[in-house]
Formats: structure tokens, C-alpha cells, sequence
């Protein structure tokens, strides 16, 4: 044995291993990283190849022989010693000191977690009622009022916010108001289109006060001056303007009545069916909501008379998955990714991190949970449920036919590599299933095969489950969600 190891269980699911080299195996590969080097370089007083050991550990020393050689016999030992010791990682292994006298390495290896589930048969969670704030109806009637608003000619005066269709001539003037001889012109602009704004008024000065108040057909002659300090060419001049109103329109909402109603949608022949249509939307959007909380709200509680222990990287994973998530959103959205983001926001991966891990650890000790219902329920996914769920994801027609278009992806999603995921979300919408329904006092469904010969995938054949969670962040509208693993 070239090695001896021993091993120290640490808390949250992780195992110390130190693995001491033997001294003759270091000694051979000293050996063989000082022949390396004195066949790579020139070594004074010996041709390549030909200086002996001691000479080149005086040339480079010690610490440069190990580093030729220290990381990937610590990858060989390190298999080595898992599989002697019967050691089961559940992700990847960090080092958390080498020693080279003697060669002595320690690694933290993170053990499967361990799940122990509370009596979740006989747990019940109270449903809150769904209910609608009837605001809400208004608020969307005015929604849609926007939404159908339109500029529409008006015979009123005008005012701040219309759009003015006007012939407009300006000219210089002496101060007495008479014009001058060379008739320097301003402006003269016949049907000019301008929306009056208060915040960026007209030049000069006044001039949008001038207008304002008057009606199509109107005219109007008046005399404005720039002030001397103004940065204007006409600065410290005076000119007459003759302003005629052609049109006014403002930009207004239609009647809330039965005819708007018709223009939102040919289902509704009335304004009380297009009130009814959003009473019955707005229900539907907060019982759905109500169902999300709800399941939280079941998770939690089974979280909460469990007993679970978990290395920490099982919720580094979860914020892994988050990150990714939001960087795959923001590029979707033609930005630049993740890092521009926080860049932008003036935040740092790691801190976003942090503000993640709460939700993170939340997210995965819910999966935890739900795979160990899986497991202690022997829940299956069928290749026609299977099928079906391809199907839904790539939203296939009335006669259940995929789009060409997507027949690739369908391939990836059944026999691919997005195989797993999609089982993972039927083992994972099954086992919701069954915990709200037990949550509920209702009688629970029932998964089993109905024939011997159904084909089923067993939750072992796959990772575990994974379940949709938002999180509020900046830039984000969801978090991708890291799917627990089975052990």
C-alpha cells in the first residue's frame, strides 16, 4: 500500500480525508519529476537528461519537484482512497490543506444528504380563501381604456398635452412694433403639427401661452422678444407672430360603455360582459396564485417536521442554478449577461450570492423533501407520460402534432440529455400532487402502474425533482431552480 488514509466525520453532511503518502512513493516521484526537468532544461556542467537527482534538486528545489507532481497524484490517491474506504461522494471534493513532509493530503468530501420525513400523511395545512380586490376590475377597464386611447379632434379650447395643426409666421419688428424693412422671417410654417408640452415649452418664451386657450379656426397676432441674455440669434429682438388654429386634437380615452367593450373584443356585446370577463380573469390568476402558495406553504410545513442534513454545497448548487437562470433570461432580453448586470447595479457575484441564499436554501430544502416523497412513495414517470409532458412543453396542437420546427428539440427532450429534466418535472408535479392533496384531507392520488407491462422510470434512474420558485431581485422576474439529487 503506497498510502494510508483515515477519515473524520464533519458536520452538515461532509467527511474529512487524509490521505498520507508513503515515503517510497514520494521518493519515486521526485525521482521522476527531477529526470522531467533535467530533460527540459539546460542543467550547467551536464548535458540533458544526464544530471544527477541531488544536483537537480539543488538547481530548482524541493517545492518545484512537488508541483510537477502534487495535484495529479492527489487525483489518483484520492479515487483510490474512496474506493478503499467505500466512500460515496455526492459532489465534487475541495482541498483543504497539503503537507509536503510527509506528503499529506485533506480533502472535504460532501457525503449524500440524509432526509428523515415527518408524518406528512397526517399533515394538514389550512388553504387561504381566494379572494379579488374589485379595485382591480377598475383598474383594468382603465388598462384597456389606455390601450384603445387615440388622438380625436376636438372643438374645445386647447390646452397643455393636445396636438395643434396651426399656420404659424413670425417676423422681426423694431420696437415700436412696426416691421422692418429687409423683413427678417422667423418662422413659416403652414400646417405646422405641434403638442403643446409644459415642461419643454415653445420659443420664446410665452409663445405656448400665447396658443393656448385657442380654438380650431382661431387666429391670433401677438408680439414676443427673446431676452437679451438668451442663446438664441434672435437674442434681445422682438418679433410679431400671426398664429391660425386649423385643428386641435387630444389624446383621449374611449367612453366606458357598451360599445368600448365591443372595441376590446367581439365576445363581449356589453360593458357588464366585459366587467364579468375580468372578474372571471382576475379569479383565475389568484386562485393559480393562491395554488402556488399553498404548495409552499405544504412544503414548508413538511420541512419543518423533518430532519435533514446537507453539505452546503447542495444550496451553492441551488444558487449555481439561480445565476444561471437569470443570466440565460438577461441575454434572452439582449443584454449582455450576468456580469454586465451586476456591473450595472453595482453589486459583485458574491454579494448577489448572499442575497440569493436565503431563497436558495429555502428552494433546496423543499427538494430535499420532495425527493424523498418520491422515493418512499416509489413514484414513476411512464414514457406516455412522458410523451404527453414533450408535448405540452412544446405546445402541440389540437391533434397533439409538434411543430416541425421543434422535432429536434422534442428528440433532445425525450431521448436526450433534457430526458431527465422532463422526468424530474412529472416525478416532481406527482409528488406535489399527493402532499397537497394529503395537506387537504382529501383522498390522495394514487401512482401506480396499471398494466405489468407499462414501461416506468423509477426516481433512481434520474436526479431528483425540481419546482418553480420566483424570486424578487433586480433584473429578475423568476430563479432557475436546482434540482435536489437522489441518493
Amino acid at each position: 500500500m503506497s498510502f494510508t488514509v483515515k477519515t473524520e466525520p464533519r458536520e452538515n453532511r461532509q467527511l474529512a480525508v487524509t490521505i498520507e503518502v508513503d515515503p517510497g512513493r514520494v521518493q519515486q516521484e521526485l525521482r521522476k519529476a527531477a529526470a522531467k526537468i533535467a530533460q527540459q532544461y539546460v542543467i550547467p556542467g551536464f548535458r540533458k537528461g544526464k544530471a544527477p537527482y541531488h544536483i537537480v534538486v539543488q538547481q530548482v528545489g524541493l517545492p518545484s519537484l512537488y508541483s510537477e507532481f502534487v495535484d495529479e497524484l492527489g487525483e489518483e490517491l484520492f479515487r483510490k482512497a474512496i474506493e478503499q474506504e467505500n466512500i460515496q461522494p455526492y459532489a465534487q471534493s475541495s482541498i483543504e490543506d497539503i503537507q509536503l513532509d510527509p506528503l499529506t493530503y485533506k480533502l472535504i468530501v460532501p457525503l449524500e444528504p440524509t432526509v428523515k420525513l415527518g408524518d406528512y400523511r397526517s399533515l394538514r395545512v389550512e388553504a387561504e380563501p381566494v379572494e379579488i380586490d374589485m379595485a382591480e376590475v377598475d383598474r383594468r377597464l382603465e388598462m384597456y381604456r389606455e390601450e384603445y386611447a387615440n388622438w380625436r379632434e376636438v372643438e374645445r379650447p386647447c390646452v397643455y398635452g393636445d396636438l395643434i395643426t396651426m399656420d404659424v409666421k413670425s417676423v422681426i419688428v423694431r420696437e415700436d412694433g412696426e416691421e422692418n424693412a429687409e423683413d427678417e422671417v422667423v418662422l413659416d410654417e403652414t400646417d405646422w403639427e405641434v403638442t403643446l408640452d409644459e415642461e419643454h415649452p415653445l420659443e420664446p418664451a410665452g409663445l405656448d401661452k400665447e396658443i393656448l386657450g385657442m380654438r380650431a379656426g382661431e387666429e391670433k397676432e401677438f408680439i414676443l422678444s427673446w431676452p437679451a441674455d438668451s442663446q438664441s440669434i434672435y437674442a434681445g429682438k422682438q418679433a410679431k407672430f400671426f398664429v391660425k388654429i386649423k385643428k386641435v386634437e387630444g389624446y383621449e380615452k374611449p367612453e366606458l360603455n357598451d360599445e368600448f367593450a365591443k372595441l376590446v373584443g367581439p365576445d363581449y356585446e356589453t360593458l357588464e360582459d366585459l366587467r364579468k370577463a375580468i372578474v372571471e380573469s382576475l379569479t383565475e390568476e389568484a386562485r393559480q396564485e393562491a395554488e402556488r402558495q399553498y404548495t409552499d406553504k405544504v412544503l414548508d410545513a413538511l420541512v419543518e417536521i423533518s430532519e435533514l442534513d446537507y453539505p452546503p454545497v447542495v444550496v451553492e448548487d441551488q444558487i449555481d442554478a439561480m445565476l444561471n437562470d437569470l443570466d440565460r433570461r438577461i441575454r434572452q432580453m439582449g443584454l449582455d449577461g450576468l456580469e454586465a448586470f451586476l456591473q450595472q447595479t453595482g453589486q459583485t457575484e458574491e454579494s448577489y450570492r448572499e442575497r440569493l441564499r436565503p431563497t436558495a436554501t429555502q428552494i433546496a430544502r423543499r427538494n430535499l423533501v420532495l425527493s424523498e416523497v418520491i422515493r418512499q412513495e416509489g413514484i414513476e414517470a411512464s414514457e406516455e407520460e412522458i410523451e404527453a409532458h414533450v408535448r405540452r412543453m412544446l405546445g402541440a396542437d389540437a391533434e397533439g402534432e409538434i411543430d416541425p420546427s421543434a422535432r429536434e428539440l422534442a428528440d433532445f427532450l425525450r431521448f436526450g440529455p433534457g430526458r431527465s429534466m422532463v422526468i424530474s418535472q412529472i416525478l416532481t408535479e406527482k409528488a406535489i400532487q399527493l402532499l397537497v392533496a394529503l395537506a387537504r384531507g382529501q383522498e390522495p392520488p394514487v401512482f401506480r402502474r396499471e398494466t405489468e407491462e407499462e414501461q416506468t422510470i423509477p426516481v433512481s434512474s434520474v436526479d431528483a425533482p425540481s419546482k418553480e420558485a420566483e424570486v424578487a431581485e433586480e433584473g429578475s422576474a423568476e430563479a432557475g431552480e436546482q434540482p435536489a439529487r437522489e441518493g
